[in-house]
């Protein structure tokens, strides 16, 4: 059985020529055909209420994706309770500091965590309370009966 990959182009009217299509891109970047990509971003707007788009269900699909990593997780845990440095999240953790700075890298780069300058410090707090709320929900739902 063969696997159809996602068309990564699209044909411009006008001309008949072909250009590369962003949300083929993007669809293909999720392993989805560009039919699924148009359906879940579909699904996902009449779900939220909003007008969403392909780019929008990849950035929320990263977002689960790395609060899917328990290490991970636990920085953004610690820093609900206060805004922390790097060295008192590597403490807390068990982790080097090498390796939390990378995860807080990967955590501000999709705004979960920000970063603010306090003297020669860097200090990680969460980036708004949209993530505190998908943290708690995500809690209290496995936590309830």
């Amino acid at each position: 059985m063969s696997v159809r990959k996602p068309k990564s182009t699209e044909t411009l009217p006008a001309t008949g020529t072909e250009a590369p299509c962003a949300e083929c891109d993007t669809a293909a970047r999720l392993g989805l055909s560009h039919a699924q990509g148009a359906a879940v971003t579909r699904d996902a707007s009449r779900a939220t209420g909003q007008n969403l788009s392909l780019p929008d269900i990849e950035a929320a699909a990263k977002i689960f994706a790395l609060l899917g990593d328990a290490g991970r997780l636990q920085l953004v845990l610690r820093c609900m309770e206060k805004p922390q440095t790097v060295s008192e999240l590597a403490e807390a953790t068990n982790m080097s500091q090498s390796l939390c700075s990378h995860h807080l890298r990967h955590l501000r780069d999709q705004r979960i965590l920000a970063s603010e300058r306090r003297g020669r410090h860097i200090l990680y707090r969460i980036d708004d309370d949209h993530i505190s709320h998908v943290v708690r929900d995500t809690f209290a739902h496995v936590t309830h009966d």
